[in-house]
């Protein structure tokens, strides 16, 4: 996971400013997306952060987020994502082609907060986890919290609007050699 900022309007020499000074910027249809510069950890233990730029101050930022994993023969696990009502996202990559099989099947580009939900291979166990992007200043970090952790068959009412993506990663988990999106919003 990462956070990226997105600025209104298609303006090349912006991308251009950006890319002279070391940032990664990309035009996109209506505007630009710019990969914040992440920030030298001071030690192990603290979250990744990152600067916002005084040129992307202003703009709306957002958690980078995929879809990825699979079975192997013994092992394996598979993380699907969802919003924080627990309904699917829709992605805005999905790969066709190359090595897909445990890899990442779809890309999230999501505003201020989402939800993962991992299921593991060989046993119904699920873990949901909250993430949403902490800002002070001009530095941002995403904190993630544990939302719940155990078997599907427990899943607390509490917790039932994730239970379809608690579903789709348990299943995700025991995809042997998964290829496909398993919790996505029709394209």
């Amino acid at each position: 996971m990462k956070v990226t900022a997105r600025i209104n309007g298609e303006n090349q020499s912006f991308v251009d400013t950006l890319t002279q000074r070391g940032i990664t910027a990309k035009l996109v249809k209506g505007g630009v997306i710019v990969e914040l510069p992440a920030r030298k950890k001071k030690s192990w233990s603290d979250p990744d952060t990152y600067e916002v730029p005084a040129e992307v101050n202003d703009a709306k930022l957002f958690i980078e987020v995929t879809e990825h994993g699979g079975g192997m023969t013994n092992t394996g696990s598979g993380t699907v994502v969802c919003g924080l009502s627990g309904k699917p996202l829709r992605p805005y990559y999905v790969p066709r082609g190359g090595h897909l099989a445990c890899g990442t099947h779809a890309y999230f580009s999501v505003p201020n907060a989402v939800v993962t939900v991992t299921g593991y291979r060989r046993d119904d166990n699920v873990t949901i986890e909250e993430h949403r992007i902490v800002r002070d200043g001009n530095v941002v970090w995403i904190e993630s919290k544990k939302l719940w952790s155990g078997e599907l068959e427990v899943l607390p009412e509490s917790f039932s609007r994730f239970r379809a993506a608690a579903e789709a990663a348990s299943a995700k988990g025991n995809c042997y050699h998964c290829r496909c999106v398993h919790f996505a919003e029709a394209r």
